[in-house]
Order: C-alpha cells, then structure tokens, then sequence
C-alpha cells in the first residue's frame, strides 16, 4: 500500500487547475445540407407518334406536365426554405457553441488566476492558504487509498514553527480478512473457509497502521514543492466503540513527528512500516485490535487559527436501505446537482414515472434526463426499464437514469443496450456519493 501510493505522482498547485478540454464544433445533423429536388424525376415521358395525333391525349400530357413542373416548383420551395432554416439554426447552434466555449474559458482561467495566487499565498507562508493547500492534496490523493479505508482528517498550521499537526483516520482490524482462505473439497463439492489466526490478523493489521502513517507524511512532504514544511505531527486514530461507555469515540494508536530532513533521508520503497516508525521516535499501539491506546501528541485544535476537516461523519452515514422515499429522492438531486446538473424533484402526484428532473446545460451534449429512483434490496426487475424508457420517450428527454440501492440483471443490461439509459446499482451509488462528498452505505455497517 505505501509502495502504491509512492508510484502515484506528487500533488502540485497544477493538479488544481487541469487544461480546459473544448471539444470542436459538431454542428450534427445541422452540418447535412437539405438535399434539393432533382428535375429528372419530375420529367413526364413524352407522347408516342400516335399518341400525339390525338387532342384528348396531348391535353392529358400538357397537364400531367403541368402538374409535374407544379410539384418541381412547390418541392424547390420547400427544400430551400429548409435549407434556409437549417442555415438559420446551424447559426444559433454555433453562437450558442461559442458563448458556452468563451464561457468555460472564462471560468477556467478565473480558476487558474485564483488558484496561482494561492500557491503564492501557500509559498509566502500565509497560514490559511497553507491549510487550504494541504487539505487539497490529501483530498486528491484520497481517491487513491484501497476501498474501505476512511478519508478523514482535522488539519492545522503553525506558521511560527512551520509545522503540519493533522488528526488523521485509520482503519480498525475489520480491514484485515478474517478468512485466510477457501479450502475445496472435491470428493462432496463443499467449500471451507480458513481462518487467519489471530496474531497474523493483529501484525497485519499494525503493518497496515504503519504504513498509513508514512505514506500520509509522504503524500504531505512530497506535495510541498516550494519547502514550506518544516515537520508533520501525525496522530492516527480509530473510531470504535469504547468498552468501558459502549459509546463511540476516537482512540489513538498512532503518533509520529517527522521532520523534512528526516523525511528526505527516507527510501520508502524499501522499508519495512513498523521499523521504520519506531526509528522516526514514533509510536505504535501494540495491540491495536484491543484499542490499547498511545499517548497523543500535538492535537490540531492546540495550534490556534482555523482548523481545516474533512471526511464523512459516521453518524451522518446513512444507511441507503432504511432512508425515508421522499429524503432518498432529495439525495438524488443533491448528487445530480453537485455533478454539474441543474435539478428539481417531482411532485408525488402526476410526476408520470419521474421522480427528479434534470438539465444538463452543455450545448453539445446536454439536454433533459429523467430519473427515477428503486429503493429495493432485491434485483430490479426488466420491467422497470422497459417502464423508464417509455417515459423517456414520453417526455422527449435526451436520456433517462434508473438508480437503484440493489442491482440489475441480465435482462434489464440487454434492454439497456444501445439505448439512451443508464443504469446504477447500489456499489456505483455509494462512489458516486462518495466522489460529490456525500454519504451512505448498504446495509449494516
């Protein structure tokens, strides 16, 4: 795990303030220009030699040609003023294009100007934007961390010592398997599972503690290009219910204070957690699975000014399962908009299979989408997709999402396929929660 997290590049102030990514212009179905009538097939055959020796007949013809120039003319009419609307269109689409582009160039260099001026800010020492910097980089470098670790942090600076003081997550022993392994038994088809034996589970787990201590200060020393930090002072700690209150609360099992020169002298990729913490003067519960704590070392709250967090409340983690309908559509909307979206929910009654309505602003690509929301814990069935494709079509929307706390089966994919519908299950909704900065889980914790 510190190996992986070494391999990722440093956070940088650029990170912030990615290239603008404008796609060129696509006029569509705009840029096909209306294909006008061909004279040919409005020729009416000319009249045979006996043909033309009879009045009635030639009248015929004269009319039939008549009428054939008649509809030429009208259909030429009708083309060009075609083409003359699609011109007219194309026109606004473009305009529409270009004032979007200009508008989100705009935007991205006011994002670069602010976030230069912070890195400057960041290199002159000022004490906010230190805490603003440093918390960016450890909410980058979050997304990095194996799934099921906690992201949480409380983070200050000492701008007269130059020193980092950060209360930071760590995972309980529930992150080491309890099983070791699967033993198959061939003779009666049956599996076994293995169990890890305790003290593997516990030294694991201490390995795992070390080296998420590390590779925090790492991620922190190696994001300070301009050498702003003199030291970090870490404390790691667990949330668990305490055996003495039966209440839940943090404990310490880790502490380290490293400074730069130590850290600089450091080859991480090599090292071995638990050494190397102890030789940085750090310290280590023994035995962490029983929560034996450490002394604490310098606390955030300690160093004055403000006090930068992060992280997903345990008790505001709700469980997906047992929300409320109309306060599980509201989350809905909330992760929708926090993505860029601008949305509204829909009336319980007369909402015609909708349950939150969206607009996608972007020219080229937006439009409305429907989405409806399952609050199930069993399989959602092709029926319901096959329901949500006919309101979209019902409503002429762009595209529709059905968004489920359980799954989907093959039947449900396969009429999906191809189609303007996107389907998310319950593990891709607690990302997407997660990713926006917001919380939930399935079932029991």
């Amino acid at each position: 795990m510190l190996k992986t997290g070494l391999t990722a590049p440093a956070f940088s102030w650029q990170l912030m303030c990615p290239p603008i990514q404008i796609p060129p212009f696509d006029p569509g179905h705009l840029g096909r220009p209306i294909a006008m009538p061909d004279g040919r097939y409005y020729q009416v055959p000319p009249l045979s030699g006996l043909q033309a020796l009879s009045p009635g007949a030639k009248r015929q013809h004269e009319a039939q040609v008549a009428e054939a120039r008649a509809r030429f003319e009208y259909d030429w009419q009708q083309a060009q003023a075609a083409e003359a609307d699609r011109w007219r269109r194309l026109s606004e689409y473009h305009q529409q294009f270009t004032t979007w582009a200009a508008e989100e160039q705009r935007r991205s260099a006011a994002r670069d100007a602010e976030v230069h001026a912070l890195w400057c800010q960041v290199g002159a020492g000022d004490g906010e934007a230190v805490r603003q910097y440093f918390s960016a980089a450890l909410l980058h470098t979050a997304s990095t961390w194996p799934v099921g670790f906690p992201c949480q942090f409380a983070l200050a600076y000492d701008t007269t010592a130059r020193q980092l003081v950060i209360n930071w997550e760590l995972p309980s022993v529930d992150i080491v398997p309890e099983t070791a392994r699967i033993r198959y038994f061939k003779t009666d088809d049956r599996e076994s599972e293995i169990s890890r034996p305790p003290t593997e589970r516990r030294n694991l787990h201490r390995e795992v503690l070390a080296q998420s201590g590390l590779r925090v200060v790492a991620d922190l020393f190696r994001a300070d290009d301009q050498g702003v930090l003199q030291s970090i002072a870490l404390n790691g700690y667990v949330t668990a219910l305490s055996p003495a209150t039966g209440n839940e609360s943090e404990t310490f099992l880790l502490t380290l204070t490293c400074r730069r020169d130590q850290f600089n002298a450091l080859a991480l990729d090599r090292v071995e957690a638990v050494s190397c913490l102890h030789g940085l003067h750090g310290q280590l519960s023994g035995r962490p699975d029983r929560l034996e704590a450490v002394r604490q070392g310098r606390q955030p709250d300690s160093v004055g000014g403000t006090l930068a967090e992060s992280g997903t409340d345990h008790e505001e983690d709700t469980d997906l399962f047992d929300m409320d309908p109309i306060e599980f559509e509201e989350l809905l909307a909330e992760l929708f908009r926090r993505r860029g979206l601008q949305v509204t929910t829909t009336k319980r009654s007369g909402d015609q299979g909708v349950d939150v309505l969206a607009i996608d602003p972007d020219p080229v690509t937006g439009g409305q989408i429907v989405i409806q929301a399952k609050r199930y814990r069993n399989t959602v069935s092709p029926d319901a997709v096959r329901d949500l494709w006919g309101t979209v079509d019902h409503h002429g929307a762009a595209k529709g999402i059905l968004v489920t706390t359980a799954g989907f089966g093959p039947g449900s994919h396969e009429f999906a396929r191809d189609k303007r519908l996107t389907l998310i299950d319950g593990p891709q909704l607690v990302e997407l929660l997660q990713e926006v900065g917001l919380s939930g889980h399935l079932g029991p914790r």
